[in-house]
């Protein structure tokens, strides 16, 4: 029996999503697309998961669209071709838009599409083997499931020469660009994204939610004049909420508020 594509685990308040295809270099096909989209799913609606990282098996991390898959297209209709291609856009807006803070596990190459994944989640920590490439012009395609992480990322100028060279950075190089955030070495990667998981498990979860809201609502509407007023009915609600109320009483008498993991 073959073990799923995607395979999803929970332990101390992180939920980790694993790719698991790494005998076709962990890309998507329909199948692969359909369990990731469904695992964030759970994750959104789990109050135990907190965090989310996304990791990989095997030496590479995502090869982006399965090859194999997108050769069977030529024979499809119009509509089945777009359910395939907004398939993939999907699994990559989903971990864009998780309410909850997210992790990508870099320790081998991620191209095409594949770097989608890596820059739809809040923090990129790699190892030395990490590779970022926007590869898919050189065979012919277009990698539009990382554009919009890939301009968010490094801004619409780098974007373009990126994916109009086509070529793959190494950890240093992707590190320099901004598409990877730490790069650590090897041995010492499960153990410094552990410490960023409790780091941000000490923030609360409704105001984290927020935040990740705002950012890309404020970034899509940058000189937006209606924008101090949308953002000062927001502080008046959240101020007044549960959370906000925790945290401050929790300040002044000087305990841990309701939301941060117990230290056993």
């Amino acid at each position: 029996m073959h073990e799923p594509a995607v395979l999803t685990e929970i332990a101390g308040g992180v939920g980790t999503i694993l790719l698991n295809r790494p005998q076709a270099q962990n890309s998507l096909d329909a199948d692969t697309a359909h369990l990731f989209i469904d695992s964030i799913a759970k994750f959104e609606n789990d109050p135990a998961v907190r965090v989310v990282v996304v990791a990989a098996r095997g030496p590479i991390f995502s090869a982006g669209g399965d090859f194999n898959w997108v050769l069977t297209w030529p024979r499809l209709t119009q509509a089945e071709r777009d359910t395939g291609a907004c398939l993939m856009a999907n699994a990559v807006q989903v971990l864009y838009d998780l309410s909850k803070p997210t992790i990508a596990r870099v320790d081998g190459p991620a191209v095409g599409g594949g770097v989608g994944l890596v820059l739809a989640c809040d923090w990129a920590i790699g190892t030395e083997a990490a590779r970022i490439g926007l590869t898919s012009v050189r065979n012919g395609l277009l990698a539009a499931i990382a554009i919009g992480p890939l301009i968010q990322a490094v801004g619409a100028r780098r974007a373009r020469q990126l994916l109009l060279h086509g070529g793959i950075l190494d950890a240093e190089m992707a590190l320099q660009y901004g598409l990877l955030d730490r790069v650590i070495a090897a041995d010492l990667i499960d153990e410094e994204i552990a410490t960023l998981a409790h780091q941000l498990m000490l923030g609360a979860p409704g105001v984290q939610a927020l935040i990740k809201h705002m950012v890309s609502e404020m970034a899509a509407r940058p000189n937006d004049p209606a924008q101090a007023a949308r953002v000062g009915s927001q502080v008046a609600i959240q101020s007044a909420g549960a959370e906000a109320q925790e945290g401050m009483a929790a300040f002044l008498r000087k305990r841990k508020p309701a939301w941060v993991p117990r230290e056993d």
